[in-house]
């Protein structure tokens, strides 16, 4: 009957407990801190373990006890996972399991604090709570079940850095309060801007390796790159062909891109070696493009240029190249001194001199300069050449008519050509007659013996009478008879006697007749003079029978001649 006694007792002291500590303090408004009655007391064993809930960043209370209760959800163990959680810890003398110390060390390690023992007690202080002694904490109404890390952690904030358009941003970083926070060096990168520094979403501006000293409980002040366009653009590729003399018509071609604000303006300029200025060629306008630009044109006009392109940007940064030179020849040589070769007949040997120049059109600008003048026979044969002038004297072989053809070539294949035509007879006319004629070495007929009295001559210039072979003789021009006696020179003036021909003509011919006059004898000798249209001067000297009988004083019956 004893131990039935005894379980009455124990069922009454517990009951009194019970009703003795019904009151239950909740958590606190202010410090969202758990705190539950103090009260209680038994045979049940109630153990505290404090930890920190990542999950929750906070420090969370396990009470685990020997026996199941119902206050527990008749369980041995509960655990406080909220501010508001008001489970009721019947006992008030706890052992305690787990130290706050510990937990404050896993909330350093897995929470990324850096908190001191000594601060987060005297933040529990604070807020109402104190050490009861055992490492238990309490408080008037209650134990400390749990708090949010952000009550007793110092304040904190994360560091964003926004590459805004570029590339290349430093990883965050973790502002703590009160210590001054050292921003990355590390600078992130945008084709064609310059970065300047960052700009704050709190507001102000900052320098990577700058100190940051801002403080706030939580969210994100993020870093935005600031860039400005301090890049001229670029020009990959600029050119302008042929760099060399050409006949046909040059090429400029540009490739040009501004990655940062965008081109907004393109200038093509030419210069001009002939009229040594500058002019504009083309202008191109854009709000700012980023695309790649590529232009090719063609420069058709003659002269020998440069040019010059200037790309600007919207941020007014420009690039200026020049390129090399081209030289275009469209222009064909000129060739003079032609006119001063003698076209009409002449025995002298005519002589073609000729020059030429290559100048650009309407200048005296040289353009790709001559390669040769040339002057060719008729039928196709060089027979002078050289670079800017030509001479040629004609040889006897080209006695005759002949066209001469003189063609100037410049250096681009451009060609030029004039003609020219000599008249060159070197052979004298010819006189032929009955007499008995004797011949010097020069050719001079002289002491022809006209033993009947009469001058009967057939003259001509016909082209066979030339070793040369021409293909046309001048052709006569005038046939006279003179009469000499003594130093006195008669003309026999008679249509058989005397001609005079218009026209040069191969096949003129003239027969010369005369009857020699007794009267006559006193005469020294006949002269026949022949002139071509080359001025070819052919004389033949006659003398009559009856001169030949007074000079001496033959005993020939003169009778017999009358």
């Amino acid at each position: 009957m004893r131990w039935m006694k005894r379980i009455v007792c124990t069922l009454m002291l517990v009951v009194g407990m019970m009703l003795s500590f019904s009151t239950t303090a909740f958590a606190d408004d202010v410090g969202d801190t758990g705190g539950t009655d103090g009260g209680g007391s038994g045979t049940n064993v109630y153990t505290f373990y404090y930890s920190y809930d990542s999950g929750k960043d906070a420090i969370v209370l396990t009470v685990n006890c020997l026996r199941p209760i119902n206050d527990f959800g008749n369980s041995t163990s509960h655990t406080f996972g909220s501010a508001s959680d008001s489970t009721y810890i019947p006992s008030s003398n706890p052992r305690l399991g787990s130290s706050l110390e510990s937990a404050i060390s896993a909330m350093n390690s897995a929470g990324g604090y850096n908190l001191s023992i000594s601060d987060v007690k005297a933040k529990l202080n604070n807020l109402g709570y104190y050490d009861g002694g055992n490492g238990i904490w309490r408080r008037t109404g209650g134990y400390l079940t749990y708090i949010d890390a952000v009550k007793i952690r110092p304040k904190k904030h994360t560091v964003h850095y926004d590459a805004n358009g570029g590339t290349g941003a430093p990883s965050d970083q973790t502002k703590q309060e009160g210590i001054t926070l050292t921003l990355r060096t590390k600078k992130p990168t945008r084709t064609g801007w310059t970065f300047k520094y960052w700009v704050a979403s709190i507001g102000g501006h900052y320098n990577p390796g700058g100190s940051y000293t801002h403080d706030q409980d939580g969210g994100v002040v993020t870093m935005k790159a600031h860039w400005e366009d301090e890049t001229a653009p670029s020009l990959a590729d600029f050119y302008a062909i042929p760099n060399y003399w050409s006949a046909g018509n040059g090429t400029i071609g540009f490739t040009v891109q501004d990655e940062g604000s965008g081109i907004t303006s393109i200038v093509l300029e030419r210069y001009s070696y002939v009229t040594r200025s500058w002019n504009t060629v083309r202008t191109w306008s854009y709000g700012g493009t980023t695309s790649v630009i590529s232009k090719t044109l063609s420069e058709t006009s003659e002269g020998v240029f440069k040019y010059r392109l200037t790309v600007t940007d919207k941020a007014g940064n420009s690039a200026t190249r020049t390129s090399d030179t081209i030289y275009l020849d469209h222009s064909n040589p000129v060739l003079y001194g032609m006119e001063n070769t003698n076209t009409e007949w002449t025995n002298i040997a005519p002589v073609i001199n000729v020059s030429a120049t290559d100048y650009l059109y309407g200048t005296t600008y040289t353009g790709s300069d001559l390669s040769s003048v040339e002057i060719f026979d008729d039928s196709g044969r060089c027979v002078a050449d050289g670079i800017r002038s030509a001479v040629y004297t004609l040889e006897p072989r080209y006695e005759g008519i002949h066209t001469w053809r003189i063609v100037a070539t410049d250096n681009v294949g451009h060609t030029s050509s004039a003609s020219v035509t000599t008249r060159y007879d070197i052979t004298k006319p010819g006189i032929d007659g009955t007499e008995i004629t004797y011949v010097l070495p020069d050719g001079t007929y002289v002491s022809g013996y006209c033993q009947d009295n009469i001058i009967n001559q057939h003259i001509d210039d016909e082209t066979w009478r030339s070793v040369n072979t021409p293909n046309v003789s001048s052709g006569l021009k005038s046939v006279i008879l003179y009469r000499v006696t003594g130093r006195s020179r008669e003309a026999i003036w008679s249509d058989q006697t005397r001609a005079t021909f218009g026209y040069s003509n191969t096949h003129s011919a003239f027969n010369m007749y005369y009857e020699i006059q007794r009267s006559e004898r006193t005469a020294s000798y006949y002269e026949i003079i022949v002139t071509d249209f080359a001025g070819n001067i052919t004389r033949k000297k006659l003398t009559s029978q009856y001169s030949l009988l007074t000079w001496f004083h033959t005993s020939i019956d003169r009778s017999s001649y009358n």
